[in-house]
């Protein structure tokens, strides 16, 4: 944890099995969730409290990244392996399967009206799914689009470029 004001670091969580921790959703009461991208694949819980558990633990995870909590709470994880996303209860129990435009996706945003979007750091693309409907490619041509965030002020999607040390501004339309 970190102080928001300071900067200073605060309280760590040891996740016990942890490889390779990556992306990071939390949840309205604090509750954490996170993926574990390599072996073992899984979705951890951490509780505001600092408790650890697995959520989630192999298929249909597959390569793990990109982590969100929706508006109903429920946990949306987007796979690099496939282009599956997943929508998990908090509970862990599969909801729904959607799938993204395109595969080896890295970050996931999820809107209040449940519209998802989903970076592809393979193939440097953004899909948007929007609810009952198929997914579309929003925007292409992004270099190793990973993780990504949504500014609610400005209606844009922030992606870092690694390997450019940049960022892509996409502006949301309706």
């Amino acid at each position: 944890t970190f102080d928001l004001t300071t900067g200073v670091p605060g309280r760590a969580i040891p996740v016990p099995g942890a490889t390779i921790l990556n992306g990071i959703g939390v949840a309205t009461d604090g509750t954490i969730y996170t993926s574990n991208t390599r072996e073992p694949e899984r979705i951890y819980k951490i509780t505001a409290s600092g408790t650890v558990s697995t959520l989630i633990d192999g298929a249909p995870l597959a390569l793990p990244n990109g982590v969100a909590v929706d508006p109903q709470g429920n946990v949306v994880v987007v796979n690099i392996g496939n282009n599956d996303v997943l929508t998990f209860s908090p509970a862990g129990q599969l909801v729904r399967t959607e799938k993204a435009a395109e595969a080896g996706n890295d970050g996931v945003v999820v809107l209040p009206d449940g519209t998802k979007y989903t970076s592809s750091v393979r193939f440097g693309s953004v899909s948007r799914i929007r609810p009952g409907q198929p997914a579309e490619v929003i925007a292409s041509g992004i270099p190793a689009a990973a993780s990504m965030c949504y500014d609610s002020r400005q209606n844009q999607l922030v992606i870092p470029m690694n390997p450019n040390n940049a960022l892509a501004f996409i502006k949301l339309t309706p």
